[in-house]
């Protein structure tokens, strides 16, 4: 008796009772269709939403009237958040502190909202270093921090050495760097550590900057809002990775005794 002969690719229950059975092979699966190219406009808008002050400018110098009025809109709030963003820049450099001012310039300064802010609640981030002098790593971390003061004057940078803030503090712990933000100790980071994406000697100011911004001290900036400089570093930044520490977080709490 002569075989019939099945199509495999048929969808029929017949044919699904001979997959089922593993008379004919499953069904190959349904291509999905290829995602549409972004078009001209759309890539165009994007760009757009990350210009500066600078590309815009270059941009307006051979618009028509109708793109003219778009650019100038987006220039104007551009301006806008440049303007909050100075309103916001309250510090600037890394200030020096001893334990009696503790509460007072890190976890009370911490609560204060930023001028033009919209969420007042989350406070300003407290960038705390404890170093001491003579440590190649605390003085390679204290010439990151001034650059990070400086470029990001809307966070509070203080320092103060290890066992002047906790007493009988260990070196091996330092650099220490205590993260408050609304008036909580968001996160510690204890030694450059590759567990944490640092590589001791070898750590980067531009990881430094990831890491802060990764647990909240700095705010990222909002597109648009950079320099075309920041925005080289941020880009190379990008393709960094933080790795989880090794450590648990009550586990580095348990490194900090404030009694």
């Amino acid at each position: 008796m002569a075989q019939v002969a099945v199509d495999p690719n048929e969808d029929t229950e017949f044919h699904d009772a001979l997959r089922a059975r593993g008379i004919i092979p499953e069904r190959a699966p349904s291509r999905e269709p290829s995602p549409e190219l972004p078009t001209e406009e759309e890539v165009r808008d994007a760009a757009r939403k990350r210009a500066t002050v600078e590309d815009l400018d270059e941009e307006l110098e051979d618009a028509d009237e109708d793109e003219e009025r778009i650019l100038l809109q987006l220039r104007a709030q551009r301006m806008k958040e440049l303007s909050a963003m100075h309103t916001q820049a309250r510090f600037g450099r890394v200030y020096p502190i001893s334990r009696p001012d503790y509460t007072r310039e890190v976890t009370e300064a911490s609560k204060e909202p930023l001028p033009g802010a919209a969420d007042a609640a989350a406070g300003t981030g407290v960038v705390c270093f404890l170093y001491k002098t003579g440590l190649d790593t605390c003085q390679l971390l204290a010439g990151y921090l001034d650059t990070l003061a400086a470029k990001h004057p809307a966070t509070k940078f203080v320092s103060i050495v290890g066992d002047q803030c906790i007493p009988n503090y260990p070196d091996h712990n330092l650099p220490t760097l205590l993260i408050y933000r609304a008036g909580e100790l968001r996160r510690q980071i204890v030694g450059l550590r590759p567990e944490i994406g640092l590589d001791g000697m070898n750590t980067k100011l531009g990881d430094i900057e990831l890491l802060l911004t990764a647990t909240g001290a700095i705010d990222a900036p909002k597109p648009g809002t950079e320099s075309k400089r920041d925005q080289a570093e941020a880009d190379e930044n990008e393709h960094k990775s933080i790795r989880n520490s090794a450590r648990t977080q009550e586990e580095e709490d348990d490194d900090l005794d404030w009694d």
